[in-house]
């Protein structure tokens, strides 16, 4: 979680999403209620990462069941922990719907369309799922491009 924490607010600046901010970046994390606890150990770390802010803006990270999407709506990214399929494919339409930059705690959901994640090895890369993003309107900077392993069609499912 320690690197996630780091990662996610950058992946908003990095991506076409800098553009829908106006004073903060709201970050949302869907889960199940099973990861509450996870869930709420991300949070500090995100707010402990970054007690002013990033690059002049405030954080605002929310916490939502996936029963509770709505509250995602106006969020710059929004961050899935593992689910059923049904959730995580509604989740996803609705996010996609909204314009809202979809990353996952597993690559797994990049077959569902989510558009990206981290590959944890010996190294850190971002993994990004290109046709989900081209879908959806979402632009990401060409040096995030260039770092990342790009999930291809097929992959995983």
């Amino acid at each position: 979680m320690e690197i996630f924490s780091k990662i996610i607010p950058r992946f908003v600046l990095m991506s076409s999403q800098k553009k829908t901010i106006q004073t903060k970046i709201e970050i949302c994390i869907l889960h199940d209620k099973l990861d509450e606890r996870i869930v709420s150990s991300l949070i500090d770390k995100i707010q402990n990462n970054y007690p002013n802010g990033i690059k002049n803006y405030r954080l605002k990270v929310i916490s939502s069941n996936y029963s509770d999407i709505d509250m995602c709506y106006k969020s710059q990214l929004a961050f899935l922990f593992d689910t059923d399929e049904k959730n995580m494919d509604n989740s996803i339409r609705v996010l996609n719907k909204n314009s809202v930059f979809t990353m996952s705690y597993d690559a797994k959901y990049l077959a569902n369309g989510v558009e990206s994640t981290l590959f944890l090895g010996r190294k850190v890369v971002p993994y990004m799922n290109m046709s989900a993003l081209r879908q959806n309107g979402m632009e990401i900077d060409n040096t995030l491009v260039q770092i990342s392993k790009i999930y291809l069609q097929g992959e995983g499912k």
